[in-house]
């Protein structure tokens, strides 16, 4: 089913494609920098799974993420997957988190995770993967809703625009 605009334009639909887990270490702190807070997540690992694909998440690569003074958080995040059938897969997240009053509050105090309903992160992840089965990552436009179940476990949902 299509739905339309009262313009008569069709709007695009969310197809899950994949999931993945990924266990973060705590923040290395950069501290205060020009353009805001800097702290990289490093990545020490994960699994995933999704249309005909699974695997692990790959240690190495971090989040760069910043905290921009406006209080919205900026991610920024590049690692590797490897698939059960041996496939790489290279990753590369831009995002944004936003927080509630009461997130906000939450986290000042030193609180992490917070209540899913205290923040909203996306992402739009873009993919890297040699020419075969799974090219069609590199060939779909995705977003991704982000969550994060524990203080070093971070669960994004990857969906394509169809």
């Amino acid at each position: 089913m299509t739905t339309k605009t009262p313009t008569e334009i069709a709007v695009p639909t969310l197809e899950w494609v994949l999931s993945l887990h990924v266990l973060i270490e705590p923040a290395d702190d950069l501290g205060a920098c020009t353009d805001g807070q800097r702290s990289n997540y490093r990545i020490t690992g994960g699994h995933f799974e999704g249309l005909n694909v699974r695997g692990d998440v790959l240690a190495g690569g971090a989040d760069f993420y910043l905290q921009r003074s406006d209080g919205v958080g900026e991610l920024d995040a590049r690692y590797s997957l490897r698939s059960d059938q041996g496939e790489w897969i290279n990753i590369h997240n831009l995002g944004l988190i936003t927080l509630s009053e009461r997130g906000r509050t939450q986290v000042a105090q030193g609180l992490w995770p917070i209540a899913e309903e205290d923040y909203h992160c996306s992402c739009t992840p873009r993919f890297q993967v040699a020419s075969g089965r799974l090219d069609w990552l590199t060939r779909s436009v995705m977003i991704g809703k982000v969550s994060y179940p524990a203080v070093d476990r971070v669960t994004i949902h990857c969906y394509r625009l169809s």
